[in-house]
């Protein structure tokens, strides 16, 4: 979950929940405007959420960025699910406070390729072979060690993969997946100056045609079996199964049969992805592999798209269907807005071209990894490599006494002594008699 900005004209922020459907792609779950990013309205919004959730159906992990006000209010929604950091917000964040102290490029990727390393441990012991390690190497840049000592160490049971990879997360480290329902909103809002019911039905629109999109691939999977999968040891799952999840219980089967896999389980795969590994697959070995062995997650044999909503099929997992329920609880509310609510602060400053100006673009705001990974460019010319000082576009021609190395400027232009010896063909010269 993540809140995504420049969709309404009172600039209230808009928090998307997203949810991973059978078939690995993402899809709505549920929005809420906020009046501002505080604990409370996280709360709030949250307690909305498990309502249309129900109580069979709580979620297992949800994936956020280093928002304390979030953090805290899902540990006291949601008290029983695991809160995951995205790992790729920390490299971002990383990047904006630890890069400017790595002078050559070199080094800092090298610095990420460690840190990398440090948060794929495997294990509690390996992450600490790890991490002293990383404080060995760098214990020159105690600022950039401190930064990470302050503001992520605390935090490593939420994204290091010796301790990640226990959670049901099904795949899911990193929050990409809202950054991405974000982008495809906001090519059905087209506007940032829509009124909150303007947006309520776009938003209403973006579901109800994701719905179709979700009930055509289930349909389809339903009767597809795909070639490399049709055999006896999945006879069982054929259109019972996800084809992603076919496809990723395809790669164990092939280290079971090759015995290309690790020696020592760690048991990883099966509580993360709720899928059989290649060595819990070795006791079905010559048998076929039961349907009860696979998470209902994967299941779409149990999907209903005729559900009422808040009903729950006979596995506790929630129906496919529950969307129309939403689209419904969305246009007929119950609470109705009585008062226009006011036009809120967004986070950070606004972009200095634009201060003092309404504009109506959705686009986002660059982040701050964003200023600093990219390469410095000319505002004149837009090219890199100088600066508006040294371009050379702004630099009209002059005509230079080649004696004294005294110009002449023309049609408004600045005489930079950097020109001394261009002096335009085209234009008449008048030398000045010393």
């Amino acid at each position: 979950m993540d809140c995504t900005y420049k969709t309404n004209r009172y600039k209230m922020p808009l928090l998307d929940i997203i949810g991973v459907s059978s078939f690995n792609k993402s899809f709505y779950s549920c929005f809420a405007f906020l009046e501002k990013e505080g604990e409370e309205d996280y709360a709030w919004a949250l307690r909305m959420f498990s309502n249309l959730l129900g109580p069979s159906c709580q979620p297992s992990v949800i994936v956020s960025d280093r928002e304390l006000a979030l953090m805290n209010a899902i540990k006291v929604v949601f008290p029983t699910t695991t809160n995951l950091l995205c790992v790729w917000h920390i490299e971002k964040n990383i990047l904006t406070n630890c890069k400017p102290r790595f002078a050559r490029q070199e080094d800092w990727t090298t610095f990420l390729s460690i840190w990398n390393q440090v948060i794929s441990s495997q294990n509690e012991e390996m992450f600490e072979q790890a991490w002293n390690f990383f404080e060995l190497l760098y214990k020159e840049k105690q600022e950039v060690l401190s930064y990470i000592r302050r503001t992520w160490l605390p935090f490593k049971e939420k994204f290091v993969k010796g301790w990640t990879d226990k959670c049901l997360h099904f795949g899911n480290r990193a929050s990409s997946r809202a950054e991405g329902a974000h982008s495809k909103l906001k090519k059905y809002l087209l506007v940032s100056t829509g009124d909150l019911q303007e947006v309520k039905n776009k938003i209403c629109l973006a579901i109800e045609n994701e719905f179709n999109e979700i009930k055509t691939q289930l349909l389809s999977e339903r009767i597809r079996v795909p070639h490399r999968s049709n055999i006896l040891f999945f006879k069982e799952l054929v259109s019972h199964v996800s084809v992603f999840a076919m496809g990723e219980l395809l790669k164990q089967y092939e280290m079971m049969r090759h015995g290309t896999m690790q020696s020592t389980c760690t048991g990883h795969f099966m509580a993360s992805m709720g899928l059989p590994c290649a060595h819990t697959m070795i006791e079905w070995k010559d048998k076929i592999l039961p349907l009860d062995a696979i998470h209902s997650q994967w299941r779409i044999d149990i999907r209903s798209l005729s559900v009422s909503n808040g009903e729950q099929d006979g596995n506790g997992a929630a129906p496919k269907g529950s969307a129309q329920g939403s689209i419904s609880q969305l246009e007929h509310p119950s609470f109705p807005m009585l008062f226009e609510p006011t036009i809120q602060v967004h986070k950070g400053r606004p972009p200095a071209s634009r201060k003092g100006k309404e504009t109506s673009s959705t686009k986002r705001n660059s982040s701050q990894f964003e200023i600093i990974d990219a390469p410095r460019k000319c505002s004149i010319c837009k090219a890199a490599g100088h600066n508006s000082r040294t371009c050379r576009d702004k630099l009209g021609p002059s005509v230079i006494n080649p004696s004294y190395g005294v110009g002449i400027a023309y049609e408004g232009s600045t005489m930079d002594e950097a020109d001394i010896n261009t002096i335009p063909i085209s234009t008449e010269c008048f030398w000045l008699d010393g």
